[in-house]
């Protein structure tokens, strides 16, 4: 990705934030978060972890089925790698680097890395989908929603369906639509030359559909706790149910690749969903810079990978 592109990426999160933050009470926002619970907090951070244990798990078990046997904690540290990298890219795209961080780690070919973790980001993706639709039926329910509000959020699970389509379009089809797609987009311009390769190993991860499900829905189940415990953590009155639907529609707006890691969306999109519950703006925003907090603390566990990576690109 051109530095260009990712500086007016950046430019546009800040310039989305600074005009939130011009619409709330700093005040309440620093006083809300000086409310926190930390036990809960604590509690917040473990789920994340236990999240990841499960991805990583996911990748893991996929990596196997191709005929590798790698040990957890190598496979786990470089999970986290990429999910670091992803926190601060576009689109969390990011953690499609976590292939590359394989193969310096444990030697795996970066094809065969990509294949165990591109279709199941796909199919992730539609199931993200697939919680939104009912988290937008649920919120339909409310007295005097906005209309507007329930079309924005269908509009962003239109678009995160479209990109999951198109990724399994990409992961199973046709050869040459699979070159056409990848060549113009960002980190897999390089696998074109490996598309063989790629394909091949894809089609032994689409006959292990059922697992990269499951391994999906519990991951599902550990991110709504991590949102759940932080919510108690500020005291906001959401259930685990209202967190387990929420999580799919907000977390969409982390995806979408016009800043990083949806920085000024995300915090934009909690506010306006958060207020349906009579939560205001600053608990709302309390709520998500404690939640990136959170995120960013258990993926410096990825720290030392991508370090290492580096040095390694230097010798």
């Amino acid at each position: 990705m051109k530095k260009s592109n990712i500086i007016v990426q950046i430019i546009i999160g800040i310039t989305i934030i600074i005009f939130i933050l011009n619409k709330l009470d700093l005040s309440d926002v620093v006083s809300t978060l000086k409310r926190t619970k930390p036990h809960f907090f604590i509690l917040a951070c473990i789920s994340y972890v236990l999240l990841n244990v499960v991805l990583t798990s996911r990748l893991r078990y996929l990596l196997a089925r191709i005929g590798y046997r790698f040990k957890f904690i190598d496979v786990f540290f470089s999970h986290m790698g990429g999910m670091m990298v992803g926190d601060i890219t576009p689109g969390r795209s990011g953690y499609f680097l976590t292939p590359s961080l394989l193969k310096k780690k444990v030697g795996s070919k970066v094809t065969d890395g990509m294949a165990c973790i591109f279709a199941p980001q796909g199919i992730e993706f539609i199931l993200k989908v697939g919680g939104a639709v009912a988290a937008i039926i649920y919120l339909s329910t409310f007295p005097g929603i906005s209309n507007d509000i329930l079309i924005s959020a269908a509009i962003g699970a239109a678009f995160l369906l479209v990109v999951g389509i198109f990724m399994l379009i990409i992961a199973f089809r046709d050869e040459k639509l699979t070159s056409s797609f990848m060549g113009r987009l960002p980190f897999f311009k390089n696998y074109t030359t490996n598309l063989s390769s790629f394909k091949e190993r894809n089609i032994g991860i689409k006959e292990n559909f059922n697992a990269i499900l499951l391994f999906t829905l519990i991951g599902w189940v550990f991110a709504a706790l991590h949102w759940y415990f932080l919510g108690k953590a500020l005291g906001l009155e959401l259930s685990y149910f209202d967190f387990f639907l929420l999580h799919p529609l907000l977390s969409i707006l982390m995806f979408v690749p016009i800043s990083p890691a949806g920085f000024g969306l995300l915090e934009g999109g909690a506010i306006l969903l958060f207020s349906l519950f009579t939560i205001s703006g600053e608990p709302a925003m309390a709520f998500i810079l404690l939640m990136r907090a959170s995120i960013l603390l258990v993926d410096m566990l990825g720290l030392k990978t991508i370090l290492s990576s580096l040095r390694d690109q230097e010798i």
